[in-house]
């Protein structure tokens, strides 16, 4: 009789397999993320848990052991050009993300093996980075494990948050030095014949708050190589105001409509558009000099 009803199930359990081309939900189902910061890509892949009426970090996770950082298969983060996480340095590449939960701070580890299913066969010997965050009480409920990232300019700051805990750190690009060694090794010795290769190098100086010397350089560079490049003018504007230089911000601002009067335009009205916002500019940095 014993066999005969194990028999049944195992059938049953067959037929239900076989039968069972409806596609019911995942409990845990994936999420990705594919963030541009500066001139970095980055990508992540994880399946999200659901607290589901469970209580999450102590219990179901416990404290002081490796973590998945998810369910299911390992959760894998991408770079495509080489970064600092916590200002240690990563290649680019992919990596699985694991974590060490405590209450006060957690372990943030990134290993070399993308294959694993859990983290029973994890070994800290294929680690490649590793550094501790502090473990922060969040006054929002996350439901599900939830992985984000937010910018800075051309830096990022990485989010795991779960139930009411959230940690984070920091990951640094290479943005700026890259653009650092273009506009040396290309702009400043002339080599690119592109106006807006320059103005946009200006542009990116001022923006970024950095070294508007060199930004106004550029900007002359690149008005060198078309004097009808508007966008290089606004920027000039913006620099010298930057700078508090309003003689020379007003002097840029009467050359911008010198240059937007001789310009050829589709429409008149866009001209005038340019001219009147150009004039209001120009009365702004007269009430600064007051």
């Amino acid at each position: 009789m014993k066999n005969k009803i194990l028999g049944l199930c195992f059938f049953t359990s067959i037929f239900l397999s076989a039968q069972n081309d409806y596609p019911y939900p995942s409990l845990s189902p994936m999420g990705n993320i594919s963030q541009i910061i500066g001139n970095t890509t980055i990508k992540v892949a994880y399946e999200r848990p659901a607290v589901r009426n469970r209580q999450i970090f102590g219990h179901l996770v416990p404290w002081d052991k490796v973590w998945r950082t998810g369910a299911g298969h390992c959760t894998k983060v991408h770079f495509d050009k080489s970064v600092l996480v916590s200002g240690q340095p990563l290649t680019a590449g992919t990596y699985s993300l694991f974590t060490i939960p405590n209450p006060r701070e957690w372990v943030i580890i990134f290993n070399a093996d993308t294959t694993l299913y859990g983290s029973g066969r994890y070994d800290s010997a294929k680690d490649v980075a590793r550094f501790s965050v502090v473990s922060k009480k969040t006054d929002r409920f996350y439901e599900a494990m939830t992985i984000d990232i937010d910018f800075i300019p051309n830096n990022a700051q990485f989010y795991i948050s779960w139930a009411n805990t959230q940690v984070s750190f920091e990951i640094s690009t290479s943005t700026d030095e890259r653009i650092a060694d273009y506009i040396k090794e290309n702009l400043l010795t002339g080599k690119s014949k592109v106006s807006d290769s320059y103005a946009g190098a200006a542009s990116y100086l001022l923006y970024q708050g950095k070294n508007y010397k060199l930004g106004l350089e550029l900007a002359d560079k690149a008005l060198a190589l078309d004097a009808n490049n508007s966008w290089v003018y606004n920027t000039k504007i913006a620099i010298y105001e930057q700078l508090k230089l309003y003689p020379e911000a007003l002097n840029c601002v009467g050359l911008a409509i010198e240059n937007t009067e001789k310009r050829t335009y589709e429409e008149e009205k866009y001209r005038k558009a340019d001219i009147d916002r150009l004039r209001a500019i120009y009365q702004r940095i007269e009430e600064k000099m007051k």
